[in-house]
């Protein structure tokens, strides 16, 4: 990687080395990715439990479930904590600070009410309005009681991450796959309690964790709580409301719409195909965690439109080995986790992994608008892709069920795509490095083509066909000469230094 020159860092006055800089960035994705990965693991672990004690309908209605949840914290919550890294880093000192940390803490809780409180009144009409019968009041009304909670732990997230506190982000994601998967083994197969035991867990899981993370963050910040700037925020949270609600839409609508025209078992399905196919989203989200916290300084730099230039090839090399890995190891992955109810589930995940990498590349370039403090273009971006999904919701999926819902998906991350870029390099432009993006593509495209035209059904040999294919990924890239020759020198680096840590070498 050829060295960039440094400048002075915008927000603390001091000198920062862009080959520093990508180092943080490398460094802090990692310590998030360990909590996310450590999340996605466990639903991996926890998989075969769920799939032998839960029925394909309980799957269904646990995920719909979850979803009127996220649906009612947009809504009614104004997705109002993602207004925090703005406003956090408008203020330079940590005494300035307080007010903002405060007041989105409270103002946190305080939306929570009022969303948990509406939406326990209405639990029965939504109830026959998702699920036909007014039999999952029930369910909805526990999660609804807790919301306040968790609207407080998710300010609590938040102020973790534009404060760069990764440790103590992981001890507390770590913290909560813990109770989740004793509390499962412990409730659904154990005591058998299927829906019941699932929600109980989580909310479980929530409760503790506000209440951590909370003293926590007061630990080292003195509670102020200001009028204005809750009012201040919540304009701000608005449109980022808006734009979450779009977003539900896109990204969960289908999932009440097919019911409507398919049995609810298909949705089970659906439901194991996207936990596959949004790996990629795990991965993306470890980056995102990180970037969009920080990008807010970053973007102050004097040489900031090569650096973002940079990080988004960077950001597309590790997502196109994700996209690659989760096509090729789906159908055997699913064959030794899930019994042969749910292996159908597997020729869909190239289309929602296809989605969901064409989304990262969306919400890459839509975090200008944040940065430029203009977060109606966020809004109308994402509405704009929720006007084309419904209309491909209801087009594909009455006639082709799972399949149409995974394509209008597809269709839809793509014109908010094209829409995010055309608009951001408008407002703020950054160079895009066309070549090196070209030769990334090309590394991941000719592996995907051998794995469609050479089908395999014999276990072992998809296992042995998958690695071979993984591993032409990196070996195209060297042969294209992907890496720079600063780029090799920074590999090197870093086998050496694991080589010494774990002790292959001496010092």
């Amino acid at each position: 990687m050829p060295e960039m020159p440094s400048e002075p860092d915008a927000t603390h006055g001091s000198v920062a080395p862009t080959r520093l800089l990508f180092r943080k960035i490398v460094a802090g994705s990692s310590l998030y990715s360990l909590a996310i990965v450590g999340s996605t693991l466990a639903s991996i672990v926890l998989l075969p439990i769920n799939t032998r004690y839960l029925t394909r309908s309980d799957i269904g209605v646990l995920d719909l479930l979850e979803k009127i949840s996220i649906a009612v914290s947009y809504l009614l919550g104004l997705n109002f904590s993602s207004a925090f890294g703005y406003f956090y880093f408008n203020r330079p000192s940590a005494e300035e600070r307080s007010p903002v940390v405060g007041t989105m803490s409270a103002g946190s809780a305080i939306m929570g009410i009022f969303a948990g409180g509406l939406s326990w009144i209405l639990a029965a009409p939504l109830s026959r309005l998702v699920f036909a019968s007014p039999d999952y009041a029930q369910y909805l009304r526990v999660i609804f009681l807790l919301m306040p909670l968790s609207f407080l732990l998710e300010a609590g997230m938040g102020w973790l991450r534009v404060e760069d506190r990764a440790p103590a982000f992981v001890a507390v994601s770590f913290l909560r796959i813990a109770i989740t998967i004793c509390g499962t083994v412990v409730a659904v197969a154990v005591l058998r309690l299927r829906v019941w035991g699932v929600l109980t867990v989580n909310l479980t899981a929530i409760a503790v964790l506000a209440v951590v993370v909370t003293v926590y963050c007061f630990r080292h910040y003195r509670f102020v709580f200001e009028w204005p700037l809750f009012v201040k925020i919540l304009k701000f949270a608005v449109p980022l409301g808006l734009s979450g609600v779009a977003m539900f839409i896109i990204h969960f609508g289908d999932r009440f719409i097919i019911p409507h025209y398919h049995p609810l078992g298909d949705l089970g399905i659906y439901s194991i195909a996207y936990k596959i196919g949004m790996l990629i989203s795990v991965v993306f989200s470890a980056f995102q965690t990180y970037w969009n916290a920080q990008v807010y300084q970053i973007a102050k730099r004097e040489d900031a439109n090569a650096v973002i230039g940079r990080t988004f090839s960077y950001m597309i090399l590790i997502l196109s080995l994700c996209l690659v890995g989760l096509i090729v190891t789906a159908k055997p992955a699913l064959q030794i986790l899930t019994t042969r109810t749910y292996w159908e589930a597997a020729l869909l995940v190239p289309v929602i992994v296809a989605a969901y990498f064409v989304r990262a590349i969306g919400d890459f370039f839509r975090c200008v608008f944040l940065v430029e403090g203009r977060p109606g273009y966020d809004a109308a971006c994402n509405w704009i892709g929720a006007g084309v999904c419904l209309i491909s919701y209801f087009a594909l999926i009455p006639q082709w069920g799972i399949w149409g819902a995974a394509f209008a998906t597809l269709i839809t991350f793509t014109v908010i795509g094209v829409v995010s870029v055309i608009w951001a390099q408008r407002l703020k432009p950054f160079r895009v490095e066309v070549g090196r993006l070209t030769k990334i593509f090309l590394a991941a495209g000719l592996p995907l083509g051998a794995y469609f035209l050479v089908p395999v059904s014999s276990l072992p040999v998809e296992i042995a066909w998958s690695a071979l294919l993984l591993l032409a990924y990196p070996l195209l890239l060297t042969i294209l000469r992907f890496p720079t020759p600063g780029e090799w020198g920074l590999v090197r680096s870093a086998v050496e230094k694991t080589r010494r840590a774990v002790g292959l070498v001496g010092p």
